[in-house]
Order: structure tokens, then C-alpha cells, then sequence
């Protein structure tokens, strides 16, 4: 085998939670499941990073108080896209008393939408797009969505990769992806935190992915159907504080309503005939 060589992970499972059940069992409960209201779009378990340098993520389990802690995850990403959001309020201080939706949204990190009166802006001009002049961070946070499967876990987690990881991340997957020659969908990759320090001596946990190995071919055409399938509906996944809920590390918050008017802002009424070019 020639060096750095992936070889085939053979003991990734691919699961839906019902493998074990009886079969008249099974039926009966897909049968009950399809009497309640059916969800829209794609339902997904969150994977939380900690603050302060934690390496440890928080993977949603069935009880959403008690998720699971998880130094490695290996996983296979469905998909990933950037997205962008901005709060006008500090996280739990909205008049909602918690601030969930974001004042401000973009699922493709390149048009955002006002949510409350569906205005548009371009992200690359918007001023809550850009850094401040003391070195400040920008008011929008820019996010990367990583959908993916966990090995031996059913459905699909959705982990949000923070700005600090962003760029690191990016280059960590075009490496993997370029040097073998492999589409993400058909690669186990391992995911893990380390321990970083900005220039403010604040800690944070910055994501690093590598790669592990190659699914086993029979599971090629189920990861790239899901795929297509996350990629015709993840604008239905709505960006809450769950992706986003702390201040990142060494941001200075600003009051960006005393430099800017967000009604001047570079928004424009949405037609509701034009669609929006999402990708």
C-alpha cells in the first residue's frame, strides 16, 4: 500500500436505530410514528463545542439535558455549506427573553435576509460583515454547517463550525479531499478539538478534522442520496443560537447602532417573485 494510502474503514455502521427490533414489532411503531404530524425539512442533532478550550463536544442524545461527551468523532459529512447570522441583542437579552432567531440571516453565506421583513443585502458589503477598525471581531458571525452521520449513531448531527475554525477547517477538508481524490460523502473523517490561545490570551477550541479512511462501497450511493437530498432542503434547517451562542473568543462587543443604521445598511426589499441564489 502506497504511503498515506486510505484503506476501507470496515467497522463504521451505518445505523437507523431499529436494526435489532422484531419485525412486527418495527412496523407496528413506523406505523404509529406516521400518525403524528410529519416534519418539515431534515431534523438534526446538534454537537455543541465547549468554551474556554474544552476538547470535549457535546453530542445530543435523547435527552437533551444530558448529552453525550465525545473527545473523537468519527463521522461521515452529507454536506456543508457556509452560513452567516447576526443578533441584534446579546444572546438571552432579546424580547423574547432568549434571542433564538437571528435578527439577520444568510444560508449560503452570501445573501442575507432580514427576518422580519424579508429584506436582502449582500454579505460580502454589508458593514456587520466586516471586522472592526480596532481589530474587534465582526458583529455577523460566520458559520460553517457540517452535516454528518456518526459512526454506530442513528440520524443525522449537525455540527457548527465557529469563526476561529473556520479557515482551518476549509483547508483541513480541500487537502483531504484534493491530495486523495475522494468526494467527502464516501471518506470516514475524524473530528477532535484542540486547546488554542488567541492574541488576547483568551482560550478557545478549535476544530481539526483528519481523515481515517474510506466507507465501504455498498454505503457510496446511501451517503450520496442523502446528500442530494440535505442539499434540496437544508434552507429549511433555520440558523438559531444553537449554532451560535457564545461571543467568540477575544471579540469586543460594540454597539454597532451608534455607527450603523441597520435600515440603511445595504438592504434591499425582496421581490417575492425573485429567487434567492442560494447554493
Amino acid at each position: 500500500m502506497a504511503k498515506n494510502e486510505l484503506t476501507t474503514v470496515e467497522k463504521f455502521n451505518l445505523v437507523t436505530g431499529m436494526e435489532e427490533m422484531d419485525e412486527e414489532l418495527k412496523a407496528e411503531l413506523e406505523d404509529e410514528l406516521g400518525d403524528l404530524d410529519e416534519e418539515n425539512g431534515i431534523i438534526c442533532r446538534q454537537i455543541k463545542i465547549p468554551s474556554g478550550g474544552g476538547k470535549a463536544f457535546e453530542v445530543e442524545s435523547d435527552d437533551p439535558d444530558d448529552p453525550e461527551v465525545m473527545k473523537e468523532i468519527s463521522g461521515v459529512i452529507i454536506f456543508t455549506h457556509r452560513a452567516n447570522a447576526y443578533w441584534e441583542h446579546k444572546y438571552g437579552e432579546g424580547e423574547d427573553g432568549n434571542n433564538e432567531a437571528p435578527t439577520c440571516s444568510s444560508m449560503d453565506g452570501k445573501v442575507g435576509v432580514r427576518l422580519e421583513t424579508g429584506e436582502m443585502c449582500n454579505c460580502d458589503t454589508c458593514p456587520y460583515n466586516e471586522y472592526g477598525v480596532d481589530g474587534s471581531g465582526k458583529p455577523c458571525k460566520n458559520i460553517r454547517r457540517i452535516y454528518m452521520l456518526i459512526d454506530g449513531m442513528p440520524g443525522v448531527y449537525l455540527l457548527s463550525v465557529p469563526p476561529t475554525s473556520i479557515k482551518d477547517v476549509n483547508r483541513q477538508l480541500a487537502r483531504i479531499m484534493g491530495h486523495n481524490k475522494i468526494p467527502y460523502t464516501r471518506m470516514v473523517m475524524k473530528f477532535k478539538l484542540d486547546a488554542a490561545t488567541n492574541k488576547s490570551n483568551i482560550k478557545y477550541s478549535k476544530v481539526v478534522v483528519d481523515k481515517e479512511g474510506i466507507l465501504p462501497a455498498e454505503m457510496f450511493k446511501i451517503t450520496a442520496s442523502m446528500r442530494k437530498e440535505l442539499k434540496e432542503k437544508y434552507t429549511e434547517i433555520a440558523i438559531t443560537g444553537s449554532d451560535y451562542n457564545m461571543t467568540p473568543p477575544g471579540t469586543v462587543e460594540r454597539n454597532m447602532h451608534d455607527v450603523i443604521d441597520i435600515n440603511n445598511a445595504g438592504f434591499v426589499q425582496a421581490d417575492a417573485k425573485e429567487e434567492v441564489p442560494f447554493n
